[in-house]
């Protein structure tokens, strides 16, 4: 979730404004000649009935058994007072909308408040769940559809009773459904499960499986090991705590034929306050606000990469990690941060077994963005002194009264001279007068460089401006925390980033490690084949990996406007380079999703917004070291409540050159049959950690071909075609060429197939006669 610094209040709305949410109850408008809503179908009494969603904490716990059929009583103010529901509401339904409430009010108190007024349920106007600990039962309704109760089915402006009576149903339960073969999944779903037809780039879209009593799983963050193993992380909101799923080939199957993952439920390795057959540890702290993960390398001693979580209340930061690919997690510590007060925490590993490196605010007093380190894989981070991101130069223009917003701490993991470095970017003010007048127009970096794992002295950061709209301007109008800035690392130690102004995407590279930076490209201007220029795009990420390989994805609607007012058909998109740090990068846009994944507007303000707050804040995207796929995880809710979907691309994209060592290895020799009836021969041998540019070999003597490889300009795994394609030059009978080699396995596609093509007109595909390829 975004908060600016230094809105004190914010800490105290995070307790509600994450819905911990379960499954579909529903609304009646009842009696004769009664207005009848336009939403959901096949409802208890009516043709038509209004969506409602259940807060998990109320009613000591339990959904409602019977329906519920009273007249509601509206509350003009909110609720907040408990002189606020009138005598009337003895016996009766609360109505109270949250767009009334002119200060900052616990949800649970308008609870008690009805309560106290003798009602017997509450229903709250609101566009996001909530959570609200009650002795009654609470439910929350969208703002369409509380305008429908107030001003169309109508209370009488005196007692404040509803002209007709209401009924609130029973929520029906969702039967459980994992078509992608996804493992460990509950009995009874928060959403049916979902499977799209894909798109031409990405596969099928595939919700995440959740518990109904979970209701919404939020703010998606992710990482891909080393190893290629995939981890997704949620949040439910304070108190619910984090979701966390798994896809490793080995434990939980390869792809389906359609590209879609079978990935395993693991459960919750911060549950937050309660217990659940999914989360026994609860108790220990009311995490699920914010939440984060990243992995180191493999332990030496067991080749399992270490993979770190934390899990945020506005009091502390919850910390736990696994050793063993996320099926059993350390015992939560709720004292992960040293500043009691802290906001908005993200972690980034570094290519070791065990330092994981953690930034938050200081969310009382400050706007300082703080860095701690953990050396026991995100246990406890007090490795290091406590060290501070914003220098005293900088503190004047990005900290009070305005602060500023931080993206993801990213370490430096290449193979360079800049191995270790750290960069956390944020925005914020221009300048000391833009600081005062409130405006967000500036993109910073934090830089600390020479950074060593052993030493346990506070490091040292210098700020960098990558960009500005200009002292005095706020950026189209809605400044540059739209929501969080994002910064990638490539593996040849060039640096990324990205942020939006709510209409654009903008980019920009450096290759000083930060210290310089290249002109904003406006990326969603410049894509190809298709374009998102004039409309509204929010909520950036971006991952990099190999030389210059950048992936950008972002939700854009399919009109202009402001995504805080318009009412819009969401989409992800994802913009991809392999020449990420060209003096003109070119970018390909792609959409990933096979379907609107939201519709109405998206709120930029974080708790502070008063728009639609259903995908929460943000959405990260992450790149398959293995094989250069680019993964995506994201909210939807097209189908309830907010659920995390997940889809990856299809092939990596040509091009990809000069990375670390993939580990992929090709190796292949037999015969196919020739042109003119005798056998063809080929040889082949690609291994990303010993490129070896003259493996690949072939002649068919019937044809007069002789040819063997010069140079390899690409090698192309298809982890689910098991194929690899392999690009260069090379000679054909003493005559240069260019090639395209394709090699099928032969022990999971048998017999296997290999196919080639020569720039001089020469091509021949077949299944093998005899001879094997292998691909790992």
């Amino acid at each position: 979730m975004r908060r600016l610094t230094m809105v004190f209040c914010s800490a105290v709305v995070l307790w509600f404004s994450i819905p911990v949410a379960l499954a579909q109850n529903t609304v009646d408008v009842l009696g004769t000649g009664s207005p009848q809503p336009a939403n959901t179908t096949g409802c208890a009494v009516n043709p038509n009935c209004i969506p409602a969603t259940w807060s998990t904490t109320s009613n000591g716990g339990t959904d409602i058994t019977s329906s519920i059929t009273q007249n509601f009583v509206f509350d003009t103010n909110g609720g907040a007072s408990p002189t606020d529901f009138p005598p009337a509401t003895s016996g009766k339904i609360c109505l109270a909308d949250t767009r009334d409430l002119s200060g900052t009010t616990l949800f649970a108190q308008i609870a008690a408040n009805c309560q106290a007024a003798r009602g017997v349920a509450l229903l709250l106007i609101r566009n996001s769940g909530v959570t609200a600990p009650s002795g009654i039962p609470v439910f929350t309704i969208s703002t369409t559809n509380g305008d429908f109760l107030r001003n169309t089915v109508g209370f009488d402006t005196g007692t404040r009773v509803s002209k007709y009576q209401v009924r609130i149903n029973v929520a029906v339960a969702t039967p459980p459904s994992n078509p992608t073969g996804q493992h460990n999944c509950p009995n009874g779903q928060a959403v049916p499960a979902y499977v799209g037809p894909g798109t031409l780039n990405y596969t099928p879209n595939e919700s995440l499986c959740l518990p109904a009593a979970a209701g919404q799983a939020v703010e998606p963050s992710m990482t891909v090991d080393s190893q290629g193993t995939i981890y997704v992380e949620s949040i439910r909101g304070v108190p619910g705590g984090l979701d966390l799923w798994r896809w490793n080939r080995a434990r939980d199957g390869g792809p389906n034929a359609d590209g879609t993952l079978p990935f395993k439920y693991e459960g919750q390795p911060d549950c937050g306050i309660f217990v659940s057959a999914f989360c026994q540890q609860s108790g220990l702290a009311p995490g699920g606000g914010d939440g984060d993960v990243a992995a180191n390398s493999p332990d030496p001693s067991t080749n399992v990469p270490n993979l770190a979580v934390v899990s945020l209340a506005a009091a502390e930061v919850t910390a736990s990690h696994s050793t063993n690919r996320a099926d059993t997690f350390s015992t939560p510590n709720p004292t992960g941060a040293l500043v009691p007060f802290d906001d908005r925490m993200w972690i980034d590993a570094l290519d070791d077994p065990n330092h994981v490196y953690m930034e938050y605010h200081d969310f009382g007093t400050t706007s300082q963005i703080l860095l701690q380190r953990s050396n026991d894989g995100g246990l406890t981070y007090t490795d290091i002194a406590l060290s501070t991101v914003v220098s005293p130069t900088s503190e004047p223009s990005v900290g009070p009264p305005t602060g500023n917003i931080a993206g993801q701490i990213k370490v430096d993991r290449s193979h360079t001279g800049s191995h270790g470095n750290l960069y956390q970017i944020f925005v914020g003010p221009d300048n000391v007068t833009d600081n005062t007048n409130s405006l967000i127009n500036a993109v910073y970096v934090g830089v600390a460089s020479g950074v060593s794992p052993t030493s346990h002295t506070a490091i040292p950061f210098n700020v960098y401006k990558i960009f500005s709209c200009g002292a005095g301007k706020n950026c189209a109008g809605a400044g540059l925390g739209n929501l969080f800035p994002a910064l990638a690392v490539d593996d040849f130690g060039y640096v990324y980033a990205v942020w939006s102004d709510n209409t654009d995407i903008y980019y920009a590279y450096s290759t000083t490690h930060g210290t310089s930076w290249s002109s904003a490209i406006q990326v969603t201007r410049i894509t190809s084949p298709a374009s998102q220029a004039g409309k509204s795009n929010v909520f950036p990420w971006i991952a990099a990996d190999a030389d210059g390989h950048v992936a950008i994805a972002w939700y854009g609607a399919d009109i202009p406007g402001n995504s805080n007012t318009i009412s819009a058909n969401w989409n992800v998109y994802v913009a991809e380079t392999v020449t990420g740090h060209a003096s003109a990068p070119h970018f390909t846009l792609s959409q990933a999703s096979d379907h609107s994944n939201h519709n109405g507007s998206i709120s930029t303000g974080g708790l502070t917004g008063s728009s639609d707050r259903s995908l929460a804040d943000f959405f990260q995207i992450a790149i398959d070291p293995t094989n250069h796929l680019i993964n995506l995880a994201f909210a939807d809710n097209h189908a309830g409540a907010s659920v995390s979907y997940f889809t990856r691309q299809r092939q990596a994209t040509g091009g990809i050159v000069g990375g670390q060592c993939t580990g992929h290895v090709a190796d292949g020799e037999g015969d196919i049959r020739g042109k003119k009836g005798s056998s063809a021969h080929f040889r082949l041998h690609h291994d990303d950690c010993n490129e070896q540019p003259d493996d690949e070999e072939f002649s068919d003597p019937g044809s007069g071909t002789d040819f063997h490889a010069t140079q390899v300009s690409s090698a192309t795994f298809d982890d689910l075609a098991h194929s690899v394609t392999i690009v260069g030059r090379g000679v054909d009978n003493g005559s240069s060429v260019a090639f395209t080699i394709v090699a099928v396995d032969s022990s999971l596609v048998p017999p296997g197939l290999f196919s080639i093509t020569l720039s001089d007109g020469y091509t021949n595909t077949g299944n093998l006669l005899d001879g094997s390829i292998t691909l790992h």
